[in-house]
């Protein structure tokens, strides 16, 4: 199986790896065939994804699918991540075996999950 020099460099050299103290936003996903599952945590400021952090349990795509998806997503309106897609990540990586799609509908999920999370919190300190 062969993979880009993109997704290796993302898996070898996972950005904003870790946790985040207090994020305004956490989700997670996880793809039952396997186990991995993807954690995201967001600060926002003005409706923006300004910092975006991830943990992250599985294969080497997995990894780095969410290391690609943490730096997809900063700057982007919380409102778009809530819609955001496993292709959008899919296409960073330069492409994904189909044993391998579930690395990016794990990271798609998780972060969707997170927007939805932030934004139930808003509504609630409204």
């Amino acid at each position: 199986m062969r993979y880009s020099p993109t997704l290796v460099d993302h898996f070898l050299n996972p950005r904003n790896a870790g946790l985040m103290r207090a994020p305004d936003g956490v989700g997670e996903d996880e793809y039952a065939g396997c186990g991995d599952l993807t954690r995201f945590f967001l600060r926002v400021r003005d409706g923006r994804a300004v910092e975006v952090r991830f943990q992250t349990y599985g294969c080497g795509p997995t990894i780095a699918a969410a290391s690609a998806a943490s730096e997809l997503c900063q700057g982007r309106p919380v409102d778009d991540l809530c819609q955001l897609k496993a292709e959008e990540i899919e296409r960073i990586l330069e492409w994904l075996p189909d044993d391998r799609k579930h690395a990016a509908e794990v990271a798609a999920g998780a972060l969707r999950a997170a927007a939805r999370d932030h934004l139930s919190r808003r509504r609630r300190d409204v």
